[in-house]
């Protein structure tokens, strides 16, 4: 599928909601208005599900020596996708689980464990835990990331099938006009989101959604981490 601008999808919008698909007599204030809900469908197509197009790898070294780092992670940050990879002395690889720091009390201080704080407004940060990091040790995060949000006519969404934007703003637009339409439309793109799903968990190379496989899938199949 291919892939289309926030603009295309003002005018698939406006084509069923105004009948008229021309962008440019969209008035501004319904252009803004629409870009809202857009991102609002964008972030709850993103809560459904740990969806592949949102997998991203966090890279980087430690500066300096120390027993219990603290790693400031990307902003985009949402949630782990599998244990941190840490070359803590150089040389030597491991995976390190995460745990809750209520619970870290069940731990001695030389297991090895990661912590999550923060939020998404002060970020998050990554603690390590049971193993001294050596100056120019490596880290490598495995995470799913919250997509971006569209702010310009010419970006375009982290969705595999935008259509799905297209037909949650009209239920938005219908919603909130108190058209009757608007369950029809919102059930509409339920059946575009389940689509998705089913896409996702299924994996297949002739699957509509082309993507490169992970180096985790590479190793384990249809194994998830989390998921099975």
């Amino acid at each position: 599928m291919a892939n289309i601008s926030v603009d295309e999808i003002q005018g698939r919008v406006a084509a069923v909601t105004d009948q008229d698909e021309n962008t440019a007599n969209i008035s501004s204030t319904d252009y803004s208005l629409r870009l809202k809900y857009i991102n609002m469908a964008l972030r709850e197509w993103a809560e459904a599900s740990d969806w592949q197009t949102l997998f991203s790898e966090y890279n980087m070294r430690v500066s300096t020596s120390t027993g219990n780092a603290s790693i400031v992670l990307p902003t985009d940050f949402r949630k782990l996708a599998g244990f941190p990879k840490i070359t803590f002395d150089g040389t030597e690889t491991k995976e390190f689980p995460e745990v809750l720091p209520q619970e870290d009390g069940q731990y001695t201080s030389t297991d090895r464990r990661i912590w999550i704080l923060g939020n998404p407004t002060d970020n998050y940060i990554l603690r390590v835990f049971g193993s001294t990091l050596a100056s120019g040790a490596s880290v490598k995060v495995p995470y799913y990331a919250s997509p971006q949000s569209l702010v310009s006519p010419a970006n375009i969404a982290e969705i595999p099938n935008q259509d799905y934007l297209v037909q949650r703003t009209i239920a938005h637009v219908w919603e909130a006009r108190e058209d009757n339409r608007f369950p029809q439309a919102k059930a509409e793109a339920e059946k575009i989101l389940a689509n998705m799903l089913e896409y996702e968990n299924v994996f297949s190379r002739a699957a509509a959604y082309d993507r490169a496989k992970t180096v985790d899938e590479t190793k384990y199949g249809n194994f998830r981490w989390g998921k099975d």
